[in-house]
Parts: structure tokens; C-alpha cells; sequence
């Protein structure tokens, strides 16, 4: 039997006879490309640019996580100031972006924010270690929320600490 495996042979060509064609053997177990909003998408293209220039070493999957357009990335300076935060950030905090560059993410915290859990999160901070943490932020309006909070340290080619980055989702109780 004679197979036609040039680029104008069609995968209909082998379902026909019950075969697959070679080039589709394997793409059944591939994962669909994501599909992100238009904002988040310019989100994504930002952050890569900005992981880039910054020389990260290691890669977070910005893409699934901004999939969902009330998940917010927030990317700090060394001083833990605002450098970036997505569009999911004034979705969830009612703080414009614009805002919130040049502010520490401490603007989030209020009277009821967890004593135990910011000490947590200073002591990974000075540590340089990630941290999994849920606590009390505010909004603007001073509506208080569950935020569940990933801080990663990201470290440059020399192993230099250059930022740190937070992927945050609000949280029922």
C-alpha cells in the first residue's frame, strides 16, 4: 500500500483507511493551547518582556494562571515596591494599576490582616524563599477579602535577587 506523506496529504487521507497519520501520532496527549482574554494576553506579553530584560532563571506559568481574569500578578522590586501588577489586580482590589506602581503591597493590609501570617511572609521574604499564604487584604473601599497569595523569589543569570513576584487569588472562606 502507497502512503502520500507530502505536505499536501490530509489526515483524512489515513482515517479513511483507519490509520493515523505519522505526523499526529503523540498530538492526542497535547495539552490545547490557552486562551486568554485580549487584556490578559497584553498582561502575559508584559510580564514575559519584563522576565526577559530582568534575566529570570526560572519560569512560572504566567499563562494558565492569568487564564482566569480575577487572578492578579503582582511583580515588587527587592524593596517589595510595586513594579507591575496585572488587570485582575483593580478587579479584585478597586486600586488602579497606575496606582498601585511605586506603592508597597502593604496598601492591601488593614486592621483585621493576620499578625502571623505578614510575619510569615517577611520572614520567607528575608529569607528568600517561596511562601504559600491566605490573609486578610482590603479594598478600596475597605471591604475586607480573602487572598490567597504565592510569593516566589526571582533570581537573574548571577544568582542575583532582582524581584520578587506574587500570584494572587481571592478566596472564600
Amino acid at each position: 500500500m502507497y502512503f502520500n506523506l507530502s505536505p499536501k496529504s490530509s489526515t483524512d487521507t489515513f482515517s479513511n483507511l483507519g490509520l493515523i497519520h505519522p505526523l499526529m501520532i503523540g498530538n492526542e496527549f497535547a495539552t490545547p493551547p490557552i486562551q486568554l482574554s485580549e487584556e490578559s494576553q497584553s498582561d502575559y506579553e508584559i510580564i514575559c518582556k519584563y522576565a526577559l530584560k530582568q534575566k529570570w532563571t526560572q519560569w512560572i506559568d504566567f499563562k494558565s494562571y492569568l487564564k482566569e481574569n480575577t487572578n492578579t500578578v503582582v511583580i515588587t522590586d527587592t524593596r517589595q515596591i510595586i513594579r507591575f501588577a496585572s488587570a485582575g489586580f483593580e478587579r479584585m482590589t478597586g486600586y488602579s494599576t497606575d496606582f498601585a506602581r511605586g506603592k508597597s503591597p502593604k496598601i492591601l493590609q488593614g486592621k483585621d490582616t493576620e499578625p502571623e501570617v505578614r510575619a510569615n511572609i517577611r520572614e520567607a521574604i528575608q529569607k528568600r524563599q517561596m511562601i504559600d499564604a491566605v490573609l486578610t487584604n482590603y479594598r478600596k473601599n475597605g471591604e475586607p477579602y480573602l487572598c490567597k497569595v504565592t510569593i516566589y523569589p526571582m533570581f537573574n543569570k548571577t544568582e542575583k535577587l532582582v524581584n520578587f513576584l506574587a500570584l494572587e487569588s481571592e478566596v472564600s472562606e
